[in-house]
């Protein structure tokens, strides 16, 4: 027990630390933290931006609910200092320290100071390589929208299975197609365990169109979608499948089987049932 709270310990000040980064912003509202702590009288504003404040950082500093907390998810647990408001209090403790000093050049000369840490202390996001220029109004890859436009009926919410690339915007874009599952299958923390995604995902080059279609009937799925970066040992349509459509590099699949189903309800639309017949 005791090596586990040292553990935890010693992964909260790794969350700190990288927290803070290269800048200095937990120094900062340290020195907010104790500055507002002798200056502010007002009790509201104590409540909420000095013992709220310091009651969570005592809670997340504290090695009992750090192990308690990574017992939960280990990855996660210094989201706790996303609830600390370091901006807003650094913010307000120098309109405080401004509202104290009684010369306007004084004044002046902190506001001129409190911009430049605030612009030294900060990167400008647009030069991060993880910037791109969005496509579209969803600023999601142009792919995902046109594969689901494919897929998605106007009178019914059929099941889809998806490459795992496109797993993540799918549900960004709509709620109108549904999935075996979803981007949960690609956290390995989270242990999710799905045979349908080992046989779209268990080898990087190649489809075993037998062992997926099995699963996605087991699954339900009305579509299937395959990467055209891929190889197919196996023909889709040898297994009850017509190719649907071709999008963005991607193959669509729909099982005849539920293509009659669907098409006997009414279900289909127009293009779909073209593309069928």
């Amino acid at each position: 027990m005791l090596d586990e709270l040292v553990a935890a310990t010693k992964a909260v000040v790794e969350d700190v630390l990288l927290y803070n980064g290269n800048s200095f912003l937990i120094p900062l509202f340290l020195i907010a933290l104790c500055f507002l702590w002798g200056m502010e009288k007002d009790r509201k504003v104590r409540v909420v931006l000095l013992y709220l404040v310091a009651a969570l950082s005592a809670v997340f500093l504290c090695p009992v609910y750090a192990w308690i907390g990574m017992k939960i998810d280990e990855d996660v647990y210094y989201r706790v200092l996303w609830s600390l408001p370091m901006g807003l209090l650094v913010c307000y403790s120098v309109v405080r320290l401004m509202a104290h000093l009684k010369r306007f050049g004084t004044k002046a000369l902190i506001f001129l100071m409190a911009v430049l840490v605030i612009l030294i202390n900060g990167d400008l996001v647009y030069t991060k390589t993880l910037h791109f220029k969005a496509v579209n109004a969803y600023h999601i890859p142009q792919q995902v929208i046109d594969v689901a436009d494919a897929i998605r009926l106007d009178n019914y919410k059929p099941i889809a299975v998806l490459p795992a690339e496109l797993l993540p915007y799918l549900r960004q874009y709509t709620a109108d197609i549904l999935t075996p599952y979803g981007r949960n299958m690609m956290e390995p923390a989270w242990n999710f365990q799905n045979a349908l995604y080992d046989a779209m995902e268990g080898d990087q080059n190649v489809y075993d169109v037998a062992e997926v279609v099995r699963c996605a009937r087991n699954e339900q799925c009305a579509f299937v979608v395959l990467s055209s970066g891929k190889q197919m040992r196996g023909s889709m349509e040898e297994q009850g499948y017509f190719l649907f459509r071709f999008v963005q590099g991607y193959f669509i699949y729909m099982d005849y089987n539920y293509y009659w189903v669907y098409k006997e309800q009414g279900l289909l639309d127009a293009d779909v049932i073209e593309a069928g017949g």
